[in-house]
């Protein structure tokens, strides 16, 4: 499995095929995700949009195969997709107040994983590794949302969320959102593990648009992962409402 650091283009096929992978991804356990933040809606598509893809290349002579991804929205002149989705008054001033200070930001969100990858923390991977190329882009700080059962999982992968502060997800109706944003910086040094994971993922990207397979095993490594261990339990989700 390589990870690899692509440009978003909505007249790319690639890219619709991505989004068509992460669309029936989500939709098998019988959740919905609005993959429109990453195509159709000019309002988070007029900046650099970038995202991450894992291919599996283990298959029976078919090639690489697309196993999961997520995307990195810079903010220049556009929104983010939690700016709008959130209609969060609150989230946007924090979110300005960053800008005003001099910090530049960017939201990774849209994680997905195909179901022969669950549980082999593919997505905790991709999630850190977004980190690390959302700021390699520039961002110094990295936004966020997910419901109340993904706050954990993404805790672990570095970022925090303010729990005290749940806000109504406006394109899901009854499903609370909450918010993050971090400084890039705090989250790759959370934990020691955070830290040799990131520095390691840094220097692949260093050389190329690319985690090859060792660096990816060498992370999860470092994060504490068994990265291309059996998939566990198939309750084990790494799908989430993030868009």
């Amino acid at each position: 499995m390589h990870i690899r650091l692509l440009d978003a283009r909505i007249d790319d096929p690639a890219y619709h095929g991505y989004l068509d992978a992460q669309q029936r991804a989500y939709s098998r356990p019988g959740y919905e995700t609005l993959t429109k933040y990453g195509s159709t809606d000019a309002r988070t598509t007029r900046d650099p949009l970038k995202y991450l893809a894992a291919f599996d290349e283990s298959g029976s002579g078919e090639g690489e195969r697309l196993v999961g991804g997520i995307r990195i929205h810079r903010k220049i002149e556009g929104h983010l997709p939690s700016e709008i989705h959130l209609e969060s008054q609150e989230f946007n001033q924090a979110l300005a107040d960053e800008l005003a200070s001099g910090e530049s930001a960017a939201e990774i969100c849209g994680l997905w994983v195909e179901s022969d990858w669950k549980g082999r923390h593919l997505g905790a991977l991709l999630c850190v590794t977004a980190v690390v190329a959302a700021q390699r882009l520039g961002a110094t700080v990295i936004c966020g949302s997910c419901p109340p059962e993904r706050i954990r999982f993404y805790e672990r992968c570095g970022l925090r969320f303010r729990r005290d502060h749940p806000l109504p997800d406006r394109p899901f109706p009854g499903v609370t959102g909450y918010y993050s944003i971090n400084r890039a910086e705090a989250i790759r040094h959370r934990e020691e593990r955070l830290t040799e994971a990131t520095t390691l993922l840094d220097r692949a990207l260093d050389r190329a648009d690319c985690i090859p397979t060792d660096v990816a095993r060498a992370a999860a490594e470092r994060l504490g992962l068994g990265l291309f261990t059996a998939p566990a339990a198939a309750g084990n989700r790494t799908l989430s409402t993030s868009r």
